[in-house]
């Protein structure tokens, strides 16, 4: 039932752009995430029930002697003299012969220790997924979605592993949300069963359930939501996903910067009545992931005079490093042409002013700037001369009339740009692409834009719309490849590039990042076998990585030194 209900849940919810992977056991099914709808249907149809866990279940409930649960299991091995009483006693009811010839004590004593290791075993292998789980979604920027369908696990005695994981799962910025699949049928050895259907973490069970007790500590000390009693599991992954689209994201920096790797509490409150706080219970005091440490942005000295373009610089480094492997990763891929850093920079967080803007710009006005429309040309003259804050207001007030050129729509999201007004400038674009929709540039315009603000979802989904109607363009191709490289699904950026370099064969940007994607995904793919001693490795991703290198520094471009590094 839980396995039909992700599949329905992925085919109806699932949009182009986002990024998911299944993990069952202690393994990702795929090894990778994925926006490939159908990956992850197939992914989930390879999940199976671990027979160990049912057969642990009847040997513990239904075996002489017999123990109502794996709590009492646990309290057995920890003593607990009522407890062990009890069970004898359900023991000697159930065969009366074995307590006449001798004393059950030591049997039920022997069963509940060596139970005791089964769960925690379990319980650990559980836990140790979701913690590496959550170390590789460290290096993803942005909050993350993490949901549990489990029929739980149990902590007690490894409370302090649990507070670790959920300080490792909270510091990669991942929220866990919990699904009992046993539903409201939960069988004798759950105790009594609540009454309705229960989605606030508040609402626990009238008895307590050990099962349900790590994943409901999972999900509430990460900001997430337990649900329980509900048998209608696409009913519960719909409340998962409309909960994790409304939530508030609140920054807290500790006054106590001595990272001892301790758990801290933090308790959140609201002063108005009638709000309830939902927040992580606390966190681990270590570093901080490179990815969430906070940076100053300094706004860059304006210039009273346009520059021309200067030589591009060379591209950023990967900002993640991967444990076990070499610290130097392939830079981030780079698209489009080099831009010049113009007047324009005179807000933090501006965009460069293109240096093919009037190339673009005379495409799309047809040549003609300067009789259409007085305000529009008064304003472009100012853009081309490096004046955006005289530039703005007579585009703006251009852009208002009724039956406005696409050409001044277009030099108002550049000036918009430039002055460090992203999201004014994809609703100006957003305009041309509606009235000029096989102007091409406007496309590369927006889907960089939104990247500039790390929505890459509807970066992508412009790149599709650009994609289909020129499908054999080598800029597309790329530009599709950088977004899927920035999400880290390096099999779909990989097809991207290699679409681009068939596209345009003399085209060197997407061979330099070709190799970069096949450079990561080699470095990614090193695993270290113990019983071999020896590092296990995908040579023919590094094979293709170095070919894809040597054919950029054969071109020839502005990179040959990162080339040469990624070569090395």
């Amino acid at each position: 039932r839980a396995k039909k209900a992700v599949e329905d849940f992925i085919a109806q919810r699932f949009k182009d752009g986002d990024l998911a992977g299944i993990l069952a056991g202690e393994k990702m099914v795929g090894n990778r995430l994925t926006s490939v709808r159908k990956e992850l249907v197939d992914a989930i149809k390879e999940v199976k029930p671990r027979s160990d866990r049912r057969t642990l279940v009847n040997e513990l409930t239904r075996d002489w002697p017999r123990f109502l649960d794996e709590d009492e299991a646990i309290r057995v091995a920890r003593s607990e003299r009522e407890v062990i009483q009890r069970v004898v006693q359900r023991a000697c009811s159930d065969d009366p012969d074995y307590c006449r010839m001798g004393d059950p004590e030591p049997v039920v004593r022997s069963k509940g220790q060596l139970f005791q290791q089964d769960i925690h075993r379990a319980s650990n292998l559980t836990l140790a997924s979701i913690n590496a789980l959550a170390s590789g979604l460290s290096k993803i920027p942005g909050p993350k979605t993490v949901v549990v369908l489990s029929d739980g696990f149990v902590v007690q005695d490894i409370e302090t592993t649990l507070r670790s994981v959920v300080g490792q799962t909270a510091r990669a910025g991942a929220r866990i949300y919990a699904v009992d699949v046993r539903g409201l049928n939960r069988g004798g050895n759950a105790g009594i069963i609540d009454q309705g259907y229960s989605y606030e973490p508040e609402a626990a069970s009238v008895r307590f359930d050990g099962l349900a007790d790590g994943p409901n500590s999972l999900a509430i000390d990460t900001g997430g939501m337990m649900i329980r009693n509900e048998n209608n599991i696409g009913r519960a992954l719909d409340r998962v996903a409309d909960d994790a689209g409304r939530y508030y994201v609140l920054a807290y920096q500790p006054a106590n910067t001595n990272f001892d790797g301790k758990y801290r509490p933090i308790e959140v409150k609201v002063k108005r009545e009638g709000l309830r706080v939902r927040a992580r219970k606390g966190y681990l005091a270590l570093e901080p992931s490179r990815m969430t440490v906070p940076r100053a942005i300094t706004a860059p000295e304006p210039d009273a005079s346009p520059t021309p373009p200067t030589a591009p610089p060379a591209p950023p480094e990967w900002p993640a490093a991967v444990p076990g492997v070499p610290a130097r990763l392939p830079a981030a891929p780079v698209t489009g042409t080099a831009t010049g850093a113009g007047a324009a920079a005179a807000a933090p967080g501006a965009m460069r002013m293109r240096p093919d803007a009037e190339l673009r710009v005379r495409e799309l006005s047809g040549g003609d700037t300067s009789t259409a429309d007085a305000l529009g040309a008064q304003g472009w003259a100012a853009y081309q001369r490096g004046d955006l804050e005289s530039a703005i207001g007579p585009l703006r007030e251009a852009a208002a009339k009724p039956g406005v050129r696409p050409w001044i729509l277009y030099a108002l999201g550049l000036t918009q740009g430039a002055l460090g007004q992203p999201r004014e400038a994809i609703a100006t674009w957003e305009r041309v692409r509606a009235s000029a929709p096989e102007f091409e540039p406007v496309y590369i315009d927006l889907a960089a834009t939104h990247a500039s603000l790390s929505d890459l979802t509807n970066a992508l989904s412009v790149l599709r719309d650009a994609e289909q109607r020129w499908p054999k363009d080598p800029e597309i191709h790329n530009a599709i490849g950088v977004i899927h490289f920035r999400r880290g699904v390096l099999d779909e950026a990989i097809e991207a590039f290699t679409k681009a370099t068939a596209a345009a064969p003399d085209d060197a940007l997407a061979y330099l990042n070709l190799g970069r994607a096949y450079e990561l995904r080699f470095t990614r793919s090193r695993r270290y076998v113990t019983s071999q001693r020896r590092w296990v490795v995908n040579e023919d991703d590094r094979r293709k990585g170095i070919e894809n290198y040597q054919a950029y520094i054969r071109i020839g471009g502005p990179y040959a030194q990162a080339a040469n590094d990624g070569l090395q």
